[in-house]
């Protein structure tokens, strides 16, 4: 799975740290701070140069964003800086101030900076100042009263910004999910119209290039029948070839419905198995014994692709094989269907199989075993026959 892209800048999510809202805090401490030190020692150049203080702290939070990954150090060092120089330019507004800002750059921090160790050492320096500014502003005395304030508040902001941390992260890998669920979504979608350009060509296959490779044999027979002098014989098999010509046209339209269809169809399946056997036993004069139990529960998709796998050994006997005699077994064991086809034609050598171009029957064969979960084994040397053994599940 792709890793998600890195950020190379460090940047807290607007959505958690919202500008404005903060910038309306900074506002309020800054307000309270004033009024604080006015009620016991007004300061007017003192508090003008807090002013231009307290700007440069909003404005560097505004656009904190920008500061690389590499110098976010630089960025936690400035503002501290303002907050306790401000802290000292204003003694006697120093408690609203250092307790006012300091839980939301600690807050800052712990978005930042990702890590317990950092932010215990940033905390850590924080709190040594913030004791020494209260200590020399407002003496130790009144250190025991402010230390539990600044931890009441502290603890209340980092608990909604680890909160909302956790949200944000899952938003983000939310969102990062989802982009890879709709790529994985796209690569589906390739996939499915690969399987059915495979299935459409297996279909046309097995009733198209089968039925016309049929008529093809019985019309040069027909050829050969006239040559003779054989008009009786040829009048016979041009019968035959009608009547393949009508039934492949029919399968050929049974094709089509399937690719249309959105539910497989429903027959008996050792019905569909023995009218098959029977079609090819009537136009071929090849021996054929068969030995076929009785399958009643059987998946739709198994006994179509069964159907078809028979149906392209059987074709293979017919133009291939020049087999005089041909078994046929299927029995069901252990809820797994079993097809044998043996017959004592003139064979081929299997390694032959995966170099020969245009073996799309065997192919298709191979293919819809796949589909289905199953194995095929083929064993056959020229001259000593094929034998075909193919498990499914049902």
């Amino acid at each position: 799975m792709r890793k998600p892209k890195k950020i190379n800048k460090f940047q807290f999510d607007v959505s958690l740290f919202s500008k404005t809202p903060i910038v309306f805090w900074v506002s309020l401490v800054y307000v309270s701070t004033l009024i604080l030190q006015s009620l016991n020692q007004p300061m007017v150049t003192k508090s003008i140069i807090f002013t231009g203080l307290m700007g440069l702290h909003v404005l560097l939070y505004w656009f904190s964003t920008n500061f690389p990954k590499n110098r976010y150090w630089h960025y936690f060092f400035v503002q501290g800086a303002l907050i306790f120089v401000s802290a000292f330019l204003i003694p006697k507004g120093s408690p609203v101030i250092l307790i006012g800002l300091l839980p939301i750059l600690i807050a800052q921090g712990i978005t930042i900076l990702k890590s317990y160790t950092k932010v215990g050492l940033m905390f850590g320096l924080l709190y040594g100042l913030f004791c020494v500014a209260i200590g020399i502003n407002y003496g130790l005395d009144d250190l025991p009263l402010l230390i539990p304030v600044l931890f009441i508040i502290l603890s209340i902001i980092i608990f909604y910004t680890v909160l909302y941390n956790r949200q944000v992260n899952e938003r983000q890998r939310m969102g990062y999910f989802l982009r890879e669920l709709e790529q994985a979504h796209q690569k589906v979608e390739e996939l499915t119209l690969s399987n059915e350009r495979q299935r459409m060509a297996r279909d046309l296959h097995d009733t198209l290039a089968q039925g016309l490779a049929g008529l093809i044999m019985q019309l040069e027979a027909v050829d050969a029948y006239l040559q003779k002098g054989n008009e009786h014989r040829a009048h016979e098999i041009i019968g035959r070839s009608m009547q393949q010509a009508r039934t492949t046209l029919s399968e050929a339209r049974t094709a089509i419905d399937d690719l249309r269809s959105t539910t497989l169809p429903d027959f008996n399946f050792t019905s569909a198995v023995n009218k098959r056997i029977d079609e090819f036993t009537s136009n071929h004069s090849v021996d054929v014994s068969k030995d076929i139990e009785s399958i009643s529960k059987i998946s739709g998709l198994a006994s179509e692709h069964t159907l078809k796998i028979l149906g392209e050994a059987l074709a293979n006997v017919e133009k291939h094989a020049h087999a005089k005699h041909l078994s046929i077994k299927i029995h069901q064991h252990h809820n797994q269907l079993h097809l044998i086809i043996e017959d004592d034609g003139v064979g081929f050598s299997t390694k032959q199989i995966e170099k020969s171009n245009g073996k799309y029957g065997l192919l298709g064969m191979r293919e819809r075993v796949r589909l289905l979960g199953g194995k095929i084994k083929i064993n056959s040397t020229p001259g000593n026959g094929t034998k075909l053994m193919i498990i499914v599940p049902m």
